[in-house]
């Protein structure tokens, strides 16, 4: 009492599936990821260091100097 469909195929190929386009579009991904994590990190530590300038020499003074070096 053997149970079988009537309209199975057995093949060796996978139905045309790519995955070399998954694995494409996975690094695609970590890249990006990656890359928007980094730029996340520089910003915030460029208002870390804006605000300690603030704190240090005051906001009248860094607009001075944020003035002086595209002036000069």
């Amino acid at each position: 009492m053997k149970n079988t469909a009537k309209n199975h195929a057995c093949t060796s190929v996978i139905d045309g599936y790519d995955y070399n386009e998954d694995i494409a579009e996975a690094a695609s991904h970590v890249g990006t990821g990656t890359i928007f994590n980094i730029c996340a990190v520089i910003g915030a530590w460029g208002l870390t260091c804006l605000g300690s300038a603030i704190v240090q020499y005051g906001i009248v003074d860094v607009m001075k100097g944020f003035f002086g070096a595209i002036a000069g």
